[in-house]
């Protein structure tokens, strides 16, 4: 307030803050972010549940509820799913991976996570990543894809808005209701990568 006063020479006053009986959680609860559809909550609960389906019970609510908790924070959809998912003490664990997240050069990090991947999502057969030259990770994933297809299985990019790939695995007869389920969580989908 001393630089304020000298400033406007001694003109500046402002009276003490008001006192509130307001708690910090009320306080909190004004700041965050008014969501304008109430559908949008329910639809990320209900994309996150179908990601975790193939997962043991107990491990895919605590991640459901770490995207809804992030979600209630202020997070947007598509953050609430990464920060959810991908963080590295209290995530998703590698034995159960839902979702894949590399940046541009990642090309170790989807040799040692994609074989998880597909484990997970219920192919049988291994997945063995050969790097074929200079191929681009958006290159890479679509091939990734074109394998994953003869299973019945399609790569599905997430787009949230970081450098990296973001993407799960969606059962190919189920690719257009997890597309529809995605869009009205507010979370961008697409089998080309952003």
């Amino acid at each position: 307030m001393g630089i304020l006063d000298r400033l406007f020479g001694g003109r500046f006053t402002m009276p003490p803050p008001e006192e509130t009986n307001l708690s910090a959680s009320a306080i909190l609860k004004e700041m965050r972010p008014e969501r304008s559809d109430p559908g949008q909550k329910k639809a990320l609960e209900a994309f996150a549940q179908a990601l975790v389906a193939l997962m043991p019970e107990k491990e895919g609510a605590r991640l459901v509820r770490r995207v809804m908790r992030r979600y209630a924070i202020g997070d947007e959809a598509a953050d609430a799913l990464t920060e959810a998912f991908l963080n590295d003490s209290r995530g998703q664990k590698l034995e159960h991976l839902v979702l894949l997240s590399v940046d541009w050069k990642g090309y170790d990090v989807f040799e040692y996570q994609a074989p998880y991947l597909v484990s997970a999502c219920g192919v049988k057969e291994p997945y063995a990543y050969v790097r074929q030259g200079a191929s681009s990770m958006p290159e890479m994933l679509q091939e990734f894809d074109q394998w994953l297809a003869r299973f019945g299985k399609r790569y599905l990019h997430l787009d949230t808005g970081s450098d990296n790939y973001d993407g799960v695995i969606v059962d190919a007869d189920r690719l257009e209701a997890m597309t529809e389920l995605a869009g009205r969580a507010g979370v961008k989908v697409s089998l080309e990568s952003f």
